[in-house]
């Protein structure tokens, strides 16, 4: 009879199982991380910079919980990474495929790129610089704090939840969704669908070539409007002052004030060259219902 020292490994017969790297801390990095350091001499490397450099190949996955670093740089194939409460001056993340879900906040100069058909979803991202790039996979975050925001995919949707500073958005074949914006935002489509509900604004400019364009606003919000498309919707809620319509090519343009005639400076212009474009009223209490339901 075989003993255990002789019985083949389980994968031999079969294929052998992913390599996944697990990473976590709830104290903090800088700190020597030992069974019992209370009688330790202090570490010559406490206070050197901590960087977490991971690259896993095939399915391998990756999972990172509670860590603060200067730098965090992780990269896959088809494997998930899961990061949890991660805050870096730089968070790099590449994959091939794969699925990058963030829990928590990720926090820091933030560089995704998800190709062929990964997928990012995370719960909230905090930073000054936030780059976001998919193929052919979904795109979602619930919370995007930022000074400066670019989310891009070829084919895939694009869904955010609530969006504050300057943000730029664009899919080709995908649909666009921004549950409330905060700031400036620039957001384009070739055939997909944009659907925003602005509760704050700058400046707002949205374009489509074939896709409808929905704007959502509260009527209370003070903005300077121009609606262009094959056909324009302005519900009666919404009261436009000095407003001028122009018709040339079946294409139909309105344009006028919200409230305040002198709020040139803050305004949202929404193109689309073949759809239709629906402006509707609009309360906070209202999306806060229609994102809980």
């Amino acid at each position: 009879m075989a003993t255990a020292a002789h019985r083949p490994l389980p994968y031999l017969n079969g294929p052998r199982p992913a390599p996944s790297i697990l990473i976590g801390s709830t104290i903090p990095p800088r700190c020597p991380i030992e069974a019992d350091h209370r009688n330790t001499p202090p570490s010559p490397f406490a206070d050197r910079p901590m960087n977490l450099d991971i690259k896993t190949s095939g399915t391998g996955c990756v999972k990172i919980k509670k860590i603060e670093c200067d730098n965090c740089k992780i990269e896959t194939e088809k494997g998930t990474s899961v990061l949890q409460s991660i805050k870096s001056h730089k968070i790099d993340i590449r994959t091939n495929g794969g699925k990058v879900i963030g829990l928590g906040t990720l926090y820091g100069n933030i560089d995704i790129c998800a190709t062929e058909k990964g997928s990012v979803n995370i719960e909230k991202l905090q930073g000054e610089s936030i780059n976001i790039s998919t193929e052919d996979g979904l795109l979602k975050t619930k919370y995007l704090y930022a000074e400066s925001s670019s989310l891009s995919s070829i084919a895939g949707d694009i869904l955010l939840g609530s969006i504050h500073g300057n943000t730029s958005l664009q899919t080709k074949t995908g649909s666009i969704t921004v549950d409330s914006s905060d700031g400036s935002l620039k957001a384009s489509t070739h055939h997909g669908a944009i659907d925003v509900y602005v509760s704050q604004l700058r400046k707002v400019d949205l374009k489509s070539q074939k896709g409808s364009i929905t704007v959502k606003v509260p009527a209370s919000l003070n903005a300077y409007l121009e609606l262009s498309g094959r056909k324009v919707d302005v519900s009666s809620e919404i009261q436009l002052k000095e407003t001028q319509s122009a018709s040339k090519d079946d294409h139909v343009t309105i344009s006028g004030h919200m409230n305040q005639r002198n709020e040139m400076d803050k305004w949202i212009k929404a193109d689309t060259q073949k759809g239709k474009v629906c402006l509707k009223s609009q309360s906070w209490i209202e999306s806060v219902k229609l994102k809980s339901s």
